[in-house]
């Protein structure tokens, strides 16, 4: 696993207070309950400052899952390899 995929998942697990092994492409506020607003904003704010990126806001209404994440910080020039 990718040190980006690593410190992703890490990251997801933090904001959401879940376990890093239960965290995976498929993790989304349909499936996770605490997958709030409030969270969901703190996440963007992480994930900024931790790789160094700004999303935009049709950006961050177009995350749906953790893959969709990664998809957006892979436009953003952040590896996954």
């Amino acid at each position: 696993m990718s040190k980006n995929n690593e410190k992703l998942l890490s990251l997801v697990s933090k904001v959401l207070n879940v376990d890093v092994e239960t965290v995976s492409d498929e993790t989304s506020p349909e499936n996770t309950a605490s997958w709030d607003s409030y969270n969901a904003l703190l996440m963007v704010s992480e994930l900024e400052d931790e790789f160094n990126v700004h999303f935009s806001i049709e950006e961050v209404y177009s995350v749906k899952c953790v893959k969709d994440i990664r998809d957006a910080l892979s436009r953003h020039h952040v590896s996954f390899e």
